[in-house]
């Protein structure tokens, strides 16, 4: 039926989103009979799903560059993903993960996921490499097939040493063009966390201009993502998606999102 780039495809690239961030994107798949968030979210099915379904595509997306570069890019997206009986999946942006519960009304698992980053264009600015968090989630369907729940990431490759959370509220249905998802979602982290994005060290002071600042544990940022997946034959799929967030609490008042603001990304 239709590939599964998820809408949290956007959730996770932006790690970076000034304070108010957009990104627009496309992915056309190759895809076998599955539904959309079929992993992870207890969404009614669509299309029974088979013991075994891989997905591959690509696309692009225009936006908040995960790796702090070009905000007003274009950037090449490719896609794969398996899902074997709704128990153990992968993709590239929730990693490895296991469904310990797969019941209609609830999924609740573990994943180990990549977390992205990269080298800020500010001179004497040092963002997290790439890394890997330990996750555990849980979703739960209620009446209107809505999904409610969340997960917590620990940081296990020394990049940030942090925690992270990750609470959402998805809704799915059909519509005359296609298989429409909408999340309202709310990230946070513990101080560790937030100070290794958004913090500005005395080091990095003196050499980028910027003021010294260490925020302090909370929410990160608030956003809607929207996902519509039209199938094209049997086969294939197109995925469109619209992502905008806003930095809140004390990330919203980094230096770092300032200078995005006035540079238009870092």
């Amino acid at each position: 039926m239709m590939p599964r780039p998820g809408s949290r495809r956007l959730n996770a690239c932006n790690v970076l989103a000034g304070a108010l961030g957009v990104a627009l994107g496309v992915v056309l798949g190759m895809a076998v009979a599955g539904a959309a968030s079929a992993q992870t979210q207890p969404f009614e099915p669509v299309l029974s799903t088979p013991e075994w379904s891989v997905n591959i595509g690509a696309g692009a997306v225009h936006g908040f560059s995960p790796t702090g570069g070009e905000a007003n890019r274009v950037n090449a997206t490719p896609w794969a993903d398996f899902n074997w009986r709704n128990r153990v999946y992968g993709n590239p942006l929730d990693g490895l993960g296991y469904n310990v519960v797969a019941d209609d009304g609830l999924r609740a698992g573990a994943q180990l996921r990549p977390h992205y980053s990269g080298q800020s264009a500010i001179e004497g600015l040092d963002l997290p490499d790439l890394g890997a968090d330990m996750a555990v989630y849980a979703f739960v369907g209620i009446p209107g097939n809505i999904s409610v729940g969340g997960r917590v990431m620990r940081d296990i490759s020394s990049q940030t040493e942090g925690t992270t959370y990750y609470a959402s509220a998805s809704h799915q249905r059909l519509t005359r063009i296609g298989l429409l998802q909408s999340t309202l979602y709310e990230r946070g982290g513990d101080a560790r966390s937030n100070d290794a994005y958004f913090g500005v060290d005395a080091d990095a002071a003196s050499v980028t201009g910027l003021t010294p600042y260490a925020p302090g544990s909370g929410v990160r940022n608030v956003g809607v993502a929207f996902l519509m997946l039209t199938p094209i034959g049997d086969h294939w799929a197109v995925a469109t998606f619209a992502n905008a967030e806003r930095a809140m609490g004390d990330v919203a008042d980094s230096p770092l999102i300032q200078a995005r603001d006035e540079q238009g990304g870092f």
